[in-house]
């Protein structure tokens, strides 16, 4: 047996113990800071719904029918538990039942999971689901695209979403894949024996596509899409938000409930929280490292199955970048059709000096390597001009093909971002035109201009672009893939 020596074990547990007391001071100096930093908390960032599907209860739902019970039953009790009772009472409040925010987010269908029935039998399905804090209003418009060309769609809210943000506290990413695997399921059997099957994802709806269809390689019960659409895919995340989890370790005191939030902010979006929760990133930390796991864990030969993968993403992402999209998934799959369309920064010459080299430096790196999938650049057709054509190379190709577009840039406008792809250009809420029909509250047109600091919200929450002016390129290239 060998013996250890004394002053070893000595050593070691002092070492142990000074990381012990850093770590107990990081999670108490961050309860602190929390609780002088965020404002209070309110019955939305508190209450806990009850009937909030977890795949960790007993008796959860087996079928996507009884989901959609158990959803009807969550959103009576969100009437019942906090927009009945008045606790909001902010003229844009979600929460205030009299607010027209509160108009759209309760008595539209858009917080709720949905179907689309085509008239007639449908050509196939499609399943949609939407990014973390979201709800399925950010797939909308690619819903009532894929109704148009007759298929069935069926729009998923993913757990904890929809509702409270207090939704996102205990939420695990099993919740959201198990909720997923549901609605898979009943969209294929929907869209009719022999047709096709397909999904789309925004964000961590892409994340959690991708590995439901790298489950499916190997999973018969899991009905196989022939194409996923992956728009801002969050492959991988900063290992931050695990730091963020542990450092909430107070939060079961009252006096240190705020160690749970990052942020604590006004809810007056109608379709996606403002606030957010530290387990929220957490989860799809957790998600992304089970997908990498997931491809690590497959041959070249059994990656082959994979289904037709159509990425889109804007070269200025705060969230994921385009690097993670390409090395992380796209570079990993053996030829099949697969492809990423990317959208460039605008190159106009009056604000070229203002670009951050990060982002000229990572569109340079995808215009000159060699892929084996296909890549189509969105971009200045030079850069004396706001017009965009689209650069195309085929998978394996160094030759570029140049097709004219009818789009150009809006005035002042420098990049798209993480969250204005799924949104079109005249969306009612985050497009950059105010809408003409009742009720009427958009957010994407809000032009700001103040000191910092003067709002609880960020002047770069109203300068984020919402809406994806070249939406059209997306939406043209889904109905492409339907006939492909």
């Amino acid at each position: 047996m060998v013996r250890i020596p004394v002053r070893l074990v000595k050593w070691s547990l002092y070492l142990a113990g000074i990381a012990v007391a850093i770590l107990a001071t990081i999670v108490l100096v961050y309860a602190l800071q929390a609780r002088a930093r965020l404002p209070d908390l309110h019955p939305w960032h508190q209450v806990v719904l009850k009937e909030e599907f977890s795949a960790r209860s007993p008796g959860a739902p087996n079928t996507f029918q009884e989901y959609l019970e158990l959803e009807s039953r969550l959103f009576r009790e969100l009437g019942s538990r906090v927009v009945d009772r008045d606790v909001d009472t902010w003229e844009l409040g979600r929460y205030n039942p009299r607010s027209v925010v509160a108009q759209l987010a309760l008595a539209t269908p858009y917080n709720h999971s949905y179907e689309l029935v085509p008239p007639g039998a449908p050509r196939g399905s499609v399943l949609l689901v939407h990014g973390l804090t979201d709800s399925p209003y950010s797939m909308r418009a690619l819903a009532e695209t894929f109704l148009l060309q007759g298929y069935y769609v069926v729009s998923l809210r993913l757990p904890g979403h929809g509702t409270l943000p207090s939704g996102l506290l205990d939420v695990s990413w099993k919740d959201w894949y198990a909720a997923t695997v549901l609605a898979a399921k009943h969209a294929a059997e929907m869209g009719g024996a022999g047709n096709p099957f397909m999904a789309v994802g925004h964000s961590t709806g892409a994340t959690l596509l991708a590995l439901y269809s790298l489950r499916s390689l190997d999973d018969p019960s899991l009905p196989r899409p022939s194409d996923i659409h992956l728009i801002s895919s969050a492959i991988g995340i900063s290992p931050f938000a695990v730091l963020t989890n542990i450092i909430s370790g107070l939060s079961f005191i009252p006096a240190f409930e705020k160690s749970r939030w990052v942020d604590v902010l006004p809810e007056y979006d109608p379709y996606k929280y403002n606030s957010f929760p530290v387990n929220a990133g957490n989860q799809i930390y957790k998600l992304t490292h089970v997908l990498r796991d997931a491809l690590d864990a497959r041959t070249p030969a059994q990656l082959a199955g994979m289904p037709r993968v159509h990425a889109y993403h804007s070269i200025v992402d705060s969230t994921v970048t385009a690097s993670e999209i390409v090395h992380g998934l796209l570079a990993r799959l053996p030829a099949g059709g697969h492809e990423l369309i990317a959208f460039d920064i605008n190159r106009q010459e009056a604000i070229e000096g203002l670009l951050a080299p990060a982002h000229r430096e990572s569109i340079e790196r995808l215009r000159t390597a060699t892929l084996p999938f296909r890549a189509t650049l969105i971009a200045n057709r030079d850069p004396g001009t706001r017009s965009v054509s689209a650069y195309t190379r085929e998978a394996g190709s160094n030759d570029i093909t140049v097709t004219e577009l009818p789009y150009e840039w809006p005035a002042g406008v420098f990049s798209l971002g993480h969250v204005a792809l799924p949104f079109p250009a005249d969306d009612p809420v985050y497009g950059l035109t105010v809408p003409t029909t009742e009720p009427r509250f958009n957010l994407g047109a809000v032009s700001v201009k103040g000191e910092s600091g003067a709002l609880v919200v960020g002047l770069a929450t109203f300068a984020r672009l919402r809406s994806n002016p070249f939406f059209e390129v997306i939406r043209g290239n889904v109905i492409a893939t339907l006939n492909r």
